[in-house]
């Protein structure tokens, strides 16, 4: 038991480090007051440019598949490892660091699912490319994702275990974007206005 707690408390102290806020600090600026003020690898591509929103995804996605292969190397308690992973995003969107602010969780979960479900993963891919196609929306294209990897993980018969995480993060990440845009977005919902949806981060 103290060992799982150990593992949980690591994992969101390890998910709260924020690489665009890091970054954005080496340069003198806050990205919180940047853009849509998002801490994740989108509003850097917006507002620290490519190769810093490539830094950001990397290790955002990185943090996560660590937190997760960590987990397994020491051969903690099952349950911890799905807390862990719950608890490695909330320290991603809720950080403890920068006054509980963050990002919205999309390259933590994928860092999480790379190593619990990897096959699952690069399988959504291709959702995630022909959403961005379609809508020339980088939100739809993930919305598109997390519906492709929680289908696929249904049907391909996962633990109820990967069920239910998968399904919590999808939420969690859907709940932090509609938490931190939701004077913009839920007038866009109300209206079915899917083109305003997709561009709002």
């Amino acid at each position: 038991m103290v060992l799982g707690i150990t593992v949980v408390v690591v994992a969101y102290l390890v998910g709260a480090i924020l690489p665009g806020h890091i970054l954005a600090r080496m340069k003198g600026r806050d990205i919180s007051t940047m853009g849509s003020g998002n801490i994740g690898a989108l509003n850097a591509l917006r507002s620290l440019g490519k190769r810093a929103a490539a830094v950001v995804f990397v290790v955002d996605v990185g943090k996560a598949s660590l937190v997760m292969l960590l987990v397994i190397a020491i051969d903690a308690p099952d349950w911890s490892m799905y807390a862990a992973a719950l608890a490695t995003m909330l320290g991603h969107n809720f950080s403890v660091y920068v006054g509980f602010r963050g990002g919205k969780g999309a390259a933590v979960m994928t860092g999480v699912f790379l190593i619990l479900l990897p096959y699952l993963t690069l399988l959504s891919v291709p959702a995630l490319i022909l959403g961005y196609l379609i809508f020339r929306s980088v939100l739809w294209g993930m919305v598109m994702t997390f519906i492709s990897i929680n289908t696929l993980t249904i049907v391909t018969g996962q633990s109820l275990a990967d069920i239910v995480l998968c399904l919590a993060l999808t939420l969690l990440v859907g709940f932090t974007h509609l938490l931190r845009a939701f004077e913009i977005l839920w007038p866009a919902i109300k209206r079915l206005d899917f083109h305003r949806i997709g561009q709002i981060e």
